[in-house]
């Protein structure tokens, strides 16, 4: 069966479209489009964050008890958590060999392992700390033990706030009993539940240690995981696929070559 046509002639020009052509294209081009837009609004989200990590860097470091006064343990809006991220913090607490959770699948280097979250107990309740890296049994027969000293510890580190939630393939319940493995610490779901379990206050954000405080594990947190300058180079290339479709479409229903070459015809007698 012949492909439907429709004809179009305006001038010198015609255009012939099929229909398949014409809808693949239709639904193929705007998609590209939106590929790179989104790779644009990626960049300048990116840029944003290095920005803030940047001017945050400079600030002085705020203490436990300035955070729990920032924020309350149940609802915290958002805007209020994004206004401490990257805030530099100085933690004055108490270890407990058991009060943890590890975070699951976090591979560093192509090993497996978990990631290190005391609950460390300050006078005004407790602070998540991310203490790193640790490498695990890819078999997953034991857990990993981080072997945390009990006693004072001067902790210094940076307030970490998600800048979108993590894909799960199940909704994730907060722990109810310690050491735990978790998917994945949702701070501001987790403070609650936490709370009621410790009996004490228990900080909506986490705080990630630095990288050479002496109690951190294996600290190389990423702030940027991709460059703005990697987006934007992604979203040139999904508009020029683009531009290829366009013009590709643009060759095959229509006579434009043909008038091109004309108009060089002429133009070389």
């Amino acid at each position: 069966m012949a492909a439907r046509l429709h004809q179009i002639v305006v001038g010198p020009l015609e255009l012939v479209f099929e229909w398949r052509l014409t809808v693949f294209t239709l639904l193929l081009f705007p998609g590209l489009l939106y590929l790179g837009a989104w790779q644009l609004d990626r960049a300048a989200e990116k840029r944003e964050l290095a920005q803030r990590n940047a001017e945050r860097q400079t600030m002085v470091a705020l203490s436990q008890a300035e955070l729990f006064q920032s924020l309350s343990q149940t609802a915290v809006a958002t805007t209020e958590r994004t206004a401490l991220a990257d805030r530099k913090v100085s933690i004055v607490g108490h270890l407990n060999p058991k009060d943890y959770l590890l975070i699951d699948n976090r591979i560093t280097n192509g090993r497996f392992g978990y990631e290190v979250v005391a609950l460390v107990a300050t006078e005004k309740g407790r602070v998540p700390v991310n203490l790193g890296w640790i490498e695990g049994d890819s078999a997953r027969r034991s857990l990993p033990d981080p072997n945390l000293i009990s006693g004072e510890v001067r902790l210094a580190g940076r307030v970490y706030v998600p800048a979108g939630s993590a894909y799960l393939l199940e909704a994730q319940a907060a722990p109810t009993a310690f050491p735990a493995v978790v998917q994945n610490y949702d701070a501001s779901k987790f403070a609650l539940p936490l709370s009621q379990l410790l009996d004490e206050a228990v900080l909506p954000v986490m705080v990630r240690i630095a990288a050479e405080d002496p109690h951190a594990l294996s600290a190389n947190w990423t702030v940027v995981n991709q460059s703005p300058q990697k987006h934007t180079g992604y979203a040139v290339q999904w508009f020029t696929m683009a531009a290829v479709l366009l013009l590709a479409f643009m060759i095959h229903s229509s006579n434009v070559l043909s008038l091109i070459r004309g108009v060089k015809a002429r133009s070389q007698s």
